[in-house]
């Protein structure tokens, strides 16, 4: 664990308005490599950089024609 880690771990999640327990924050500063490596691999394949992820829910309603 560095103190940058850390740092970016607290900054993180001030601003996302969260407020963890010091062992929670200890557990997301051990686990940040992880969690950063996982989420640069979801930008590393240029081919899927603007596709839609499969678990996208579009709620606009759509027109069905029943008069058919």
């Amino acid at each position: 664990m560095t103190d940058t880690t850390e740092t970016t771990v607290r900054s993180l999640l001030a601003a996302a308005r969260l407020s963890p327990s010091e062992e929670e924050i200890a557990d997301l500063v051990a686990g940040y490599a992880e969690y950063r490596a996982g989420i640069e691999m979801l930008y590393a394949v240029p081919e899927a950089r603007y596709a839609s992820p499969a678990l996208v829910f579009n709620a606009a309603p759509g027109f069905a024609d029943w008069a058919e």
